[in-house]
């Protein structure tokens, strides 16, 4: 429970393990005339958290000690900084921070208008804050980074997953023919959210088909570009969901000389994506898949689940029970 002006936040004390996670009383978040400060009621468990946390991406974020996590969140408006015009107190909210330097495992966050949006009707808190860093990044994929022929042919490795089961949904909205890479235990369910056709990783070699894709998503990044490449076609795309810092060096070089394209996907927060992610979710293009809910106070566990990689859609956090 929050008291006066304390509140509760999740920590890392350490790069390592989940049992480097714990949970201390910190002072509530002070905002300026520009900011709003959210109750958090829900947020949630992207691989990225358990990434940033293991130290795998260290040369994005630093080793600064100790820090908080998260980036997704949904709550309610508690209180707004004098020059924000569009929220008010009471506003059911949604949004995400950037996921290098998050903070929404949280009982309050304060944000910028930029990284706002009001909640979806049709989603409760738990759903809804399972969706904006996975919604935005798919978002920003197929509207904003590719450039895909009508009727593209794509493949997302991780159909399954949380980034995964939303580029599918997106893509079958596009009218793409989708080719889902998942194990053969979730293979019915990548078909009941749209897979055209099913290559189970453990049986099939993702990459053995030449000149095929139109775009290669690795929504799990464990493939490269170098790798990939020879299965698209001549001016295909190739995006990682967390780019290797060899990718990262290499891309431009590789982006100059060759027609195949490795494309930085980097998701930004962002209000007018989060109200557009907002209309399809209403008009029920896109749904979340929720494997479980966690309490806040379960955070070791809720990582250790993710870290299996067997996830299917999304792991929920709860922060506090909605009244």
């Amino acid at each position: 429970m929050t008291l006066n002006n304390k509140m509760k936040a999740v920590f890392m004390t350490a790069y390592g393990d989940a049992n480097c996670l714990e949970i201390r009383e910190i002072k509530k978040p002070v905002i300026d005339d520009n900011e709003i400060l959210v109750k958090v009621i829900a947020s949630s468990v992207n691989p990225v958290d358990w990434k940033v946390r293991r130290g795998d991406v260290k040369f994005i974020t630093g080793s600064k000690l100790p820090r908080q996590l998260g980036a997704d969140y949904s709550g309610v408006v508690e209180n707004t900084g004098k020059h924000v015009k569009n929220f008010n107190r009471g506003d059911e909210v949604f949004g995400m921070i950037n996921a290098f330097n998050g903070n929404t495992y949280s009982e309050f966050i304060k944000v910028r208008e930029n990284q706002i949006a009001i909640k979806p009707d049709n989603l409760n808190f738990i759903e809804a804050a399972t969706m904006p860093l996975v919604g935005l990044t798919i978002y920003q994929l197929f509207f904003q980074i590719t450039n895909l022929p009508d009727e593209a042919k794509v493949l997302i490795n991780g159909c399954s997953g949380g980034l995964g089961h939303i580029a599918v949904q997106i893509a079958k909205n596009l009218n793409f023919h989708v080719t889902g890479v998942c194990s053969a235990k979730n293979a019915s369910y990548a078909k009941s959210i749209g897979v055209d056709c099913i290559i189970d990783y453990n049986k099939e070699n993702i990459l053995a088909k030449k000149n095929t894709y139109d775009l290669f998503f690795d929504a799990v990044a464990n493939t490269s570009f170098k790798e990939a490449k020879h299965t698209l076609k001549s001016n295909g795309e190739y995006v990682s969901s967390i780019p290797s810092f060899q990718n990262l060096v290499l891309a431009p070089i590789f982006n100059l000389i060759l027609r195949k394209k490795n494309k930085k996907l980097w998701v930004k927060p962002d209000a007018e994506n989060l109200r557009s992610l907002s209309t399809l979710i209403e008009n029920k293009i896109v749904k979340p898949t929720i494997e479980k809910v966690y309490p806040i106070e379960d955070i070791i566990n809720a990582h250790r689940h993710s870290e299996t990689g067997t996830v299917v859609g999304k792991i929920a956090l709860t922060i506090r029970e909605v009244n």
